[in-house]
């Protein structure tokens, strides 16, 4: 399903990298610990934290061996008493390397513009839906939601967006949803309470590819509405 280039997602992952830096470098320290609603154990500046180790830990080849919360939680605490600015300036150092390590460089962009749009939510800043990053999110979102329905025995779904219709492959006949890049990445990250999930504009019932899109629990809806400062096309 994908059609992307390496360049493409290094690019993609960069600029959310940047858009994050120059959101977060000047803020203080009570800001930096405001809690990140859709990442409830974080602060803004642990969602940093975890960003740059990630990256860190993509570099020096070390993977999950007890779990992803625990490898994410380290990245966290690794980070945790420097300053902010040391933090950033050490992830803007790290190379991008071009190439097929895993964590693949579509997952990092992936991860990086979802936290991105985190980062705008718990600061209440505008975050802009119109970028090359949210196109490259809503390619991956659309990847994982057609993993997650055929394993999990759901119907299809024919998606509509401002790239046009594209099936997201499932099981049976599929409903219909029309929706933008970004909502479409925030519902399969779970950005979003079910209320909301629901409320989109599904045409048919929602509820079993709900169920198999976050049956994993990987991602989860969150426990109330998720109400984010947008600009940029809808």
């Amino acid at each position: 399903m994908t059609d992307l280039d390496m360049s493409e997602l290094k690019t993609s992952y960069e600029a959310s990298q940047q858009r994050i830096d120059a959101m977060t470098r000047t803020l203080d320290a009570p800001t930096l610990a405001t809690v990140v609603p859709c990442c409830p154990a974080w602060s803004v500046k642990d969602l940093v934290g975890h960003l740059t180790g990630l990256l860190e830990d993509r570099r020096a080849e070390r993977l999950p061996t007890s779990g992803f919360s625990e490898w994410t939680a380290e990245q966290v605490q690794r980070h945790r008493d420097e300053p902010m600015g040391d933090v950033l300036d050490t992830w803007r150092d790290l190379p991008v390397d071009v190439s097929d390590a895993p964590p693949s460089l579509l997952a990092l962009a992936f991860d990086a513009v979802t936290h991105e749009h985190d980062l705008c939510h718990a600061l209440g800043v505008p975050g802009d839906m119109a970028t090359d990053s949210v196109r490259i999110g809503a390619r991956r979102a659309a990847e994982r939601m057609a993993s997650m329905l055929t394993s999990g025995g759901a119907p299809g779904v024919v998606v509509t967006t401002e790239d046009g219709d594209e099936l997201i492959e499932g099981n049976g006949s599929p409903i219909a949803l029309r929706t933008t890049r970004f909502e479409l990445m925030r519902l399969v990250t779970g950005r979003m309470s079910r209320a909301q999930a629901t409320s989109l504009a599904w045409d048919g019932d929602a509820s079993i590819v709900l169920d198999a899109l976050f049956a994993d629990g990987f991602f989860t809806l969150q426990p109330s509405d998720v109400l984010e400062s947008r600009r940029g096309n809808a």
